[in-house]
């Protein structure tokens, strides 16, 4: 199944975010071992990126090496995913209060994401705004397309720059790393329609910062958060 990335990323960051959307979606299942060899195959990407991309994730505690086999998924349980849910709302929020309390023309974030002025060097909130609605937009429609590694691809960068301009990058890197430890353990059926209705909360995101209402972007930002816990685990049969 061949993925298409933004051509600006390495090798290494193309498989990395590939692998990290076949984890996040259940394609990569929990119960099995994988080779470097055999994942670049599954996923359509070349032996030596895959092979550095799961050596990060080892680091990074989403899944372990099993000598002379492979690498394997650290397990995550319904609590666990609860608990992960939670730290990313207590950084999500701030960062969703802190873009929307702030002017158009004010500075926002501590890393420079695409909507940087390059000339003055900083991000103000009009920025984040467009880059924001850009990135939503491109995640609807992917839903809309049922295109669901897609959709995952698009979610993720929305949540990283949301995280980037309303807190900074440290934060966007701790709550993506939780993240990719999350697991969806749905038919696609299911996870179809639940992709579509979180891809358009993000668009009504955007107008609630660029309107400055802290409280309801607060809250719609926490409901999204738990977009990987919408189908209780008994309705899968």
């Amino acid at each position: 199944m061949e993925r298409v990335r933004p051509q600006a990323e390495s090798l290494r960051e193309q498989a990395l975010g590939i692998i990290r959307d076949a984890i996040t979606s259940g394609e990569l299942a929990e119960d099995r071992i994988y080779s470097a060899a055999g994942l670049a195959k599954q996923l359509g990407i070349s032996l030596s990126p895959v092979r550095e991309a799961m050596m990060a994730l080892v680091t990074e505690g989403t899944v372990e090496a099993v000598p002379n086999r492979g690498f394997r998924l650290v397990t995550i349980t319904e609590a666990d995913l609860e608990e992960i849910i939670a730290i990313r709302v207590l950084l999500a929020v701030p960062a969703a209060r802190s873009l929307a309390e702030a002017g158009s023309d004010d500075i926002v974030g501590r890393d420079q994401g695409e909507g940087a002025d390059a000339s003055s060097g900083s991000t103000t909130k009009a920025d984040a705004v467009i880059r924001l609605r850009g990135l939503a937009e491109e995640t609807l429609a992917a839903a809309e397309a049922g295109e669901l590694a897609e959709f995952y691809t698009h979610d993720r960068r929305f949540h990283e720059a949301l995280l980037e301009h309303g807190l900074g990058g440290r934060a966007a890197a701790i709550s993506l790393r939780l993240r990719d430890q999350s697991r969806l353990y749905r038919h696609e059926d299911q996870i179809g329609a639940i992709a579509l209705d979180s891809a358009r909360e993000l668009p009504a995101i955007v107008d609630l910062i660029e309107e400055g209402r802290t409280d309801e972007v607060a809250d719609l930002v926490t409901s999204n958060l738990y977009f990987f816990k919408r189908v209780p685990a008994e309705a899968d049969g």
